[in-house]
């Protein structure tokens, strides 16, 4: 086979039919057929483009767009297919095992196709994905649990729905609220500052895992879960974990933690690893890469607290408690705010309800919103949709001014009174650039937040960008800081820098329009720092990417 030509557009073709794959798989596995077809006709135009008409690549795409094209026309089966209690969770759609399968089958020798194509072109070095998921649809996590706050726990257990693309012999999983049960961070920045109520320590324990419902070795390393079977491996195609955890929530004035009114958690599941790699405990910026997944949440909590929690809701009152049920769709992560004691005040922006909870009477809370509603509608005109219906912000008392979760901020009431409106905007946008759009947080940090304070910057002070000659430290991952200044001026600072030089070498409209493209191609994808490499050089040339990343 031949791979495309060694150019920007052919190995940034490679990688969007990639993600088109991936958007296929989910929108049929949802029962969105009319969907799936319509960015099937996408995926077979841009591997026209590609690889020409005739290679099997396309031959499949045109293959599996025909099929498509047919249920779509058999409206008997699509109305059984759209049955709500059928399209919500894949596991429960045993109607179609044919349907669904014959597609799993096509996406996985799509993505056969592109893996040997662009590991041939692109050169990677940190894979994008590891063995472990996705061969074709994002992780789908069931999740049930119940929360007793006399014990500060939580106890439930998920399912997990994933895919193998290779025989694989063990399945690792982030346990990143273990992070919180590591004394040697305690001499930190964030850390000290957090333990100044007292040392209240958080972990998650993992109690049990079955497979095919019998159970499974696993073990826990620290922030890691690793699951075998034994004497057999997981082989390729789709798998079911089911995992039983409790976990001791941390009540510190931090980015997980909470105070007498409520608790904020984010990262606290736990979530398939995308590469796999063991990495040194930081609390310097923020380690925490996830796929984009699918969450199904059935919550119990006692009756003095509400869950906040996107496009989920109340559906049982108990005698002593409450029962909510919601599913995410296309997010990193899972946070949940249970709060007794918080005001709130809600404003609509385009159809998304931007919800402000708040608690002191310094929280400037009407500012907060204003700002909000102005950093969410700047985002959503330059750069591309917000997708879901709420974006929740929650003051509190942590050392960082601001933490960005899926659909889910938080503020610090000093933050609020030092700088509000940088602030807001910043982790307002991190919902384009962290959220929809993922990055490696932990070996190239700039993607992400460099790409927001330039936004931030730019929008707010409306100042005129400039070039920069060479940017030093862009290559230098968390685990290479040893404080938030030194990391700051690296990866806030001359990340900005870095986007300000392309804006300077485009100019407004080409790089905004690179900006647009930027969302279409990567939105619920995760980019290396390679990948964004290749993107740069295209757009500001090899010689001038070497000065500012290397």
């Amino acid at each position: 086979m031949v791979a495309p030509k060694d150019t920007w557009t052919g190995r940034i073709n490679v990688l969007t039919l990639k993600r088109l794959d991936e958007q296929i798989n989910v929108l049929y596995r949802l029962g969105k057929y009319q969907d799936a077809a319509r960015v099937a006709e996408t995926a077979l135009k841009t591997a026209r483009e590609t690889y020409g008409p005739n290679h099997p690549y396309v031959v499949t795409c045109r293959s599996n767009l025909a099929q498509m094209k047919q249920v779509c026309e058999d409206r008997e089966v699509l109305g059984r297919l759209h049955a709500p209690s059928e399209a919500i969770n894949p596991v429960k759609s045993k109607m179609v095992p044919k349907l669904a399968g014959g597609l799993l089958l096509a996406v996985i020798v799509f993505t056969w196709f592109i893996g040997g194509f662009s590991g041939s072109s692109s050169n990677n070095s940190q894979p994008v994905f590891a063995s472990v998921f996705p061969a074709g649809s994002r992780p789908y996590y069931s999740v049930k649990a119940d929360f007793y706050p006399e014990r500060k726990m939580i106890e439930g257990e998920e399912k997990v729905i994933f895919e193998c693309k290779e025989p694989t012999e063990e399945v690792i999983f982030n346990l990143y609220l273990n992070r919180y049960k590591n004394n040697s961070l305690n001499t930190s920045e964030i850390r000290s500052y957090a333990l100044e109520r007292g040392m209240d320590q958080g972990y998650i324990d993992i109690l049990w895992v079955y497979y095919n419902r019998k159970t499974v070795s696993f073990k826990q390393e620290g922030e890691l879960l690793r699951i075998s079977r034994k004497d057999d491996v997981f082989s390729p195609g789709e798998h079911i974990l089911e995992i039983g955890f409790r976990i001791k929530m941390p009540l510190l004035a931090d980015r997980v933690g909470g105070n007498s009114r409520g608790i904020w958690l984010g990262n606290w599941l736990p979530t398939l690893s995308v590469d796999s790699k063991k990495r040194q405990p930081t609390e310097i910026g923020d380690s925490y890469i996830n796929y984009s997944s699918t969450y199904e949440i059935e919550f119990m909590v006692p009756k003095e607290y509400t869950l906040v929690l996107s496009n989920t809701k109340k559906v049982r009152e108990l005698k002593d408690a409450r029962v909510y049920y919601g599913v995410v769709e296309r997010v990193r992560d899972l946070p949940v705010f249970l709060t007794r004691g918080y005001k709130v005040v809600s404003a609509g922006v385009n159809g998304t309800q931007i919800n402000y909870y708040y608690f002191s009477s310094d929280s400037r809370a009407r500012e907060v919103l204003a700002a909000a509603q102005r950093a969410f509608a700047y985002f959503r005109s330059i750069v591309g949709e917000y997708p879901w219906k709420q974006l929740n912000i929650v003051e509190n008392d942590m050392y960082l001014s601001g933490m960005e979760y899926s659909t889910l901020l938080l503020v610090s009431t000093q933050g609020m009174q030092d700088s509000l409106t940088q602030t807001v905007f910043h982790e307002v946008g991190h919902q384009w650039f962290y959220n929809i759009i993922g990055s490696d947080q932990y070996q190239a940090a700039f993607i992400d937040e460099g790409c927001v304070e330039f936004f931030a910057s730019y929008a707010l002070k409306n100042y005129t960008p400039y070039s920069a000659a060479k940017l030093d430290g862009l290559n230098r991952n968390l685990g290479d800081f040893h404080s938030w200044p030194e990391y700051r001026d690296v990866h806030y600072r001359n990340g900005r820098r870095l986007f300000e030089t392309m804006y300077a070498t485009l100019g407004k409209n080409e790089f905004e329009n690179f900006i647009k493209e930027y969302y279409d191609r990567y939105k619920y994808g995760l980019v290396t720092r390679d990948e964004f490499k290749i993107i740069m050089e295209d757009k500001i040339g090899r010689r001038a990417t070497g000065q500012l990343l290397n």
